[in-house]
């Protein structure tokens, strides 16, 4: 028993003060991420939004000659490098991932920064590994968690989701299973990079809801907007796959980007909304109503814009593109109900993003949790019914190859790679 306690003791100094440090680099990584896409916005704003996109993907592309790591979502090297590879993440990829996505959707490039924040927090933690403090006195597994701990501190910061956050990171690393000594330290990194993003920015929820309170016969409005939503985001998926096949077999990768970019500038010529991030438009579609017409072109341009502009290298992620598909999906289902009260309408809206975020991501208990920070608590009933309904429908349909089955299945990785060691 006083072993047991001297080592609990131990763990929750020792990760206090690391998890503390990594997670309020990340939260400056978020800023500094948000500041320069503001800035890139501002610089291109008078370049033809149909021809934005391709110069981007010109820059990225010499981006990536300096460091492969800085292309594409991000999200397939966090998993590899937490799961498989420890040492595949750098500090020099912390500044050409940040640089590569502020230029992909400062040029209206379509896509999220989840992704991309992932490999920012994470390689700023491998950083840190190599200052005189941490340098030789780190385990492989302390070494891993560093960088489940920089990451969280980065995700937690840009959602504005301190307890989301940390979940997310850890439970995207598997099908199927969820490692509490991962967990622990991700939450207290994801607070620390809220408040850090807090002191250096602002600490508002990323999207705003009207008051409403959930009653019994919401219910099934809810399992309705959720499934359509799951199916919505199937289809996403499938394209998105598509998409990536038909790069791959496309030569001189090194020029991908920019053919991304022209085909994601060719999108949006008719539907310009599914330009950059697109969290102003989610919050719009929150609280509006749109045209069925209006809803079916911003649907296919995010899904083909998104596609080509990740599919291709450019750097940006699918986390707040399956929320925009979500929002877009809960909006489609209000066009053929009855006049509906605005609360009511949110939430259903609510339940479509949460259902789609689940689906895409694999990340249930995630999308329901930063859905209700992001959101409002008030919204927990359709965020949670959504979440479950979206893993059912999407659990075999996982979009990233390097998540691994279950935790069972990094131990067997764990010793495959001590056997190479020796």
């Amino acid at each position: 028993m006083k072993n047991e306690i001297r080592y609990m003791r131990f763990y929750i100094s020792n990760w206090l003060l690391i998890a503390t440090l990594v997670g309020f680099g990340g939260g400056v990584a978020a800023v500094g991420l948000q500041t320069l896409i503001i800035f890139i916005n501002e610089i291109s704003g008078n370049i033809p939004l149909w021809l934005a996109p391709a110069i981007g993907g010109i820059l990225v592309s010499v981006i990536y000659i300096w460091d492969k790591l800085a292309s594409y979502y991000g999200t397939n090297h966090y998993i590899k490098a937490v799961n498989k590879t420890p040492d595949l993440l750098s500090f020099k990829t912390c500044f050409s991932k940040l640089l590569a996505t502020a230029i992909t959707l400062g040029f209206h490039g379509s896509g999220g920064v989840t992704g991309p924040m992932l490999v920012i927090g994470g390689s700023f933690a491998s950083g840190i590994s190599k200052i005189p403090l941490f340098k030789g006195k780190l385990s492989e597994e302390d070494y891993r968690r560093l960088i489940i701990c920089g990451a969280a501190g980065a995700i937690g910061a840009i959602f504005r989701s301190p307890i989301g956050g940390g979940i997310l990171v850890v439970e995207i690393l598997y099908l199927s299973s969820l490692h509490y000594a991962d967990l622990f330290p991700a939450m207290l990194s994801s607070v620390m990079g809220y408040v850090s993003f807090s002191m250096l920015s602002h600490g508002r929820p990323l999207f705003i809801i009207p008051n409403f309170q959930s009653s019994g016969y919401h219910i099934a409005l809810f399992i309705l907007s959720a499934i359509l939503a799951s199916l919505t985001s199937l289809f996403f998926i499938s394209v998105f796959r598509k998409s990536q096949s038909i790069f791959g077999k496309i030569p001189y990768k090194k020029f991908h980007p920019v053919l991304g970019g022209i085909l994601t500038g060719m999108v949006l010529l008719a539907a310009p909304k599914a330009a950059g991030i697109g969290s102003n438009m989610i919050q719009d579609m929150i609280v509006t109503k749109y045209p069925i017409q209006i809803l079916l072109i911003l649907l296919f341009g995010k899904i083909l814009a998104t596609s080509f502009t990740v599919s291709s290298g450019g750097s940006a992620g699918l986390v707040i593109p399956s929320l925009f598909i979500g929002a877009i999906s809960g909006n489609i289902f209000l066009t053929i109900l009855p006049e509906q009260e605005v609360g009511l309408a949110a939430a259903l809206v609510t339940a479509g993003m949460a259902a789609s975020l689940a689906c895409v991501v694999n990340v249930p208990i995630s999308a329901a949790v930063i859905l209700m920070e992001v959101v409002g608590h008030n919204v927990g009933v359709p965020a949670t019914i959504g979440s479950v309904i979206g893993f059912i429908i999407g659990h075999s349909k996982v979009i990233y190859q390097e998540t691994s089955p279950d935790y069972s299945d990094f131990l067997r990785n764990k010793k495959f790679r001590e056997s190479n060691m020796n």
